[in-house]
């Protein structure tokens, strides 16, 4: 039965890979991007631009997506990284990865069209738990946006099933040279780079288990428990 899938941030990179792998389940992908799409064309996909750090900007992408119908499952997996010390204006800085990262979901989930037995699943990070100096900023928008989905999911309940993932380091950037790699997956249980597909399969578990909402799942190669995180990095 094909179902409708919402992913924000879906035009490149992970979102890109989470979009793909809808069509190929021949689900409806609606995919938001903010400044170009890497996905390719499909009859099953509709394609819509906004930038979430403007509220106006969100509330228009939330009035296409309640015009094509019910949402059965949703993915926020747009995101905010910038370091505080690339920074020019805190303010801005705060407002741009807090609009991002909270205001955004909940102006579309005020106005999501919610199938029967929907779900929702939010992209975190394990910086929510475990943060940094270097990304304070990043990381309390992150610690915000999961404890708020964990509040979705009490609000929701018996409608929409709602989750988080922490992703850990799963997909090195072109400009993450070797040392770089190899200092944060020694850092790992699992010394290896996942890929993007061990997300995939995260949230595939968490839209098909109808027992499982409120969860917070890392998908981190172990890099929480290994107690061995480094927080100066490389300069990216």
């Amino acid at each position: 039965m094909q179902q409708t899938l919402f992913i924000t941030g879906a035009g490149r990179r992970l979102g890109k890979v989470l979009a793909e792998f809808g069509l190929a389940q021949g689900h409806r992908v609606i995919a938001h991007y903010h400044s170009h799409c890497e996905l390719d064309p499909h009859p099953n996909l509709i394609c819509l631009q906004a930038d979430l750090a403007d509220p106006a900007s969100v509330q228009r992408l939330a009035n296409e997506v309640n015009a094509l119908g019910p949402v059965d499952r949703f993915i926020h997996n747009a995101s905010c990284f910038v370091p505080d010390n690339k920074a020019d204006d805190l303010s801005v800085h705060f407002d741009r990865h807090f609009h991002v990262h909270v205001l955004a979901p909940a102006l579309l989930v005020e106005a999501m069209p919610w199938a029967p037995h929907a779900a929702m699943t939010a992209i975190s990070d394990i910086y929510a738990d475990i943060p940094n100096q270097r990304f304070a900023v990043y990381c309390a928008s992150k610690a915000a946006l999961q404890n708020w989905s964990l509040s979705m999911a009490q609000r929701l309940a018996g409608k929409v099933r709602v989750n988080v993932i922490q992703p850990g380091p799963i997909q090195f950037l072109p400009e993450h040279d070797d040392a770089y790699r190899q200092k944060v997956l020694s850092q790992s249980l699992i010394p290896h780079e996942l890929g993007y597909d061990a997300i995939v399969q995260a949230c595939e578990y968490l839209h098909t288990s109808p027992a499982v909402t409120g969860t917070v799942m890392r998908v981190d190669g172990g890099r929480f428990v290994a107690n061995r995180y480094d927080q100066t990095f490389l300069s990216l």
